[in-house]
């Protein structure tokens, strides 16, 4: 390399070398609340409320920050107490002379407001009106953490494209040979800039995906506290807890209406579909990764280094 070409390769380098040192600078300083809090919790048993607030769902790679978990994991907590009791149809109730004595915010007010409101679902919970206060009792419990990484990779990739091939055409343009190969005309540049490219877009694979969640130790510490917390739930409860999270509509056909009788005259009998049960299999919300969708565990902690 000669020394012109060597002033083109350092004055190249060190702008993209800049445009990192400027990415890092801003993650440090966007995260910089997020840090100071996982360092306090650091040494302290994570909530395993706060803990479902961030998992999203029992499952990896849901969303995070999802009430609807939070809201089943403190009913659950509860049953396991004994402070309620679930029934078929999903609604929960305080057992009758059971006075209930959680010092839990987040229980506290859900007892006392089953107890008032002769029991709810998880769904009504939720949703309607007066149970506000067990939902702000509930969002006083989310995590202070964004749910996504951000967006580093693509502009750390720019930064390597701009930079290997503006460097690569200011090297063609003074006509000097490309490293390695002095014979070669200079305009062998139009092609070797994308090997240059290709190892200077390595740094930016250490930029977590932008979808993909962050703070992964937190979220594997966040996985152990619910684990432990709900480890005597029996399948059976689970499943009711999850029956109390839907719409009533959708819990128990109406009674007041009687089935409506199948069309049989001037109509072609359906013929059954290999895909008839995976149509019907499908009807309900799909989680999508974030993290690789909420854990997927995908994300950077590069980004999570609490």
């Amino acid at each position: 390399m000669n020394g012109e070409m060597a002033w083109i390769a350092v004055y190249w380098l060190l702008g993209f070398g800049a445009v990192n040192a400027v990415l890092f600078s801003v993650w440090w300083l966007r995260t910089r609340d997020e840090r100071k809090f996982l360092r306090g919790i650091r040494t302290t048993d994570v909530d395993p409320i706060q803990a479902a607030w961030w998992l999203g769902a029992a499952w990896e790679g849901a969303s995070p920050q999802q009430e609807g978990y939070a809201a089943e994991t403190a009913v659950s907590l509860l049953i396991l107490a004994g402070d309620a009791e679930i029934d078929d149809d999903g609604r929960i109730t305080v057992p009758p002379g059971r006075l209930g004595s959680q010092k839990d915010p987040v229980l506290a007010a859900l007892v006392t407001l089953l107890r008032r409101h002769k029991g709810a679902t998880v769904y009504e919970l939720l949703n309607d009106p007066p149970f506000q206060r067990f939902r702000t009792a509930l969002e006083a419990r989310r995590a202070p953490l964004r749910e996504w990484f951000g967006y580093y990779r693509v502009p750390a990739l720019t930064a390597a494209f701009v930079t290997a091939f503006g460097m690569s055409m200011h090297a063609m343009l003074l006509r000097c040979p490309v490293p390695g190969l002095p014979d070669r005309d200079p305009g062998f540049w139009t092609t070797a800039w994308m090997a240059v490219w290709a190892v200077l877009a390595a740094p930016a694979a250490l930029w977590p995906q932008e979808l993909s969640r962050p703070w992964r130790r937190f979220t594997r510490r966040c996985r152990a506290a619910v684990t432990a917390a709900l480890a005597d739930r029996s399948p059976g409860t689970g499943y009711l807890v999850y029956v109390s999270t839907r719409e009533p509509s959708d819990r128990r056909p109406p009674e007041d209406k009687a089935p409506q009788p199948r069309a049989t005259a001037a109509v072609t009998a359906h013929k059954p579909s290999p895909y008839d049960d995976l149509t019907d299999d499908l009807d309900f919300d799909l989680a999508t990764r974030s993290d690789a969708h909420h854990d997927g565990a995908g994300g950077g902690d590069a980004g999570g280094a609490d």
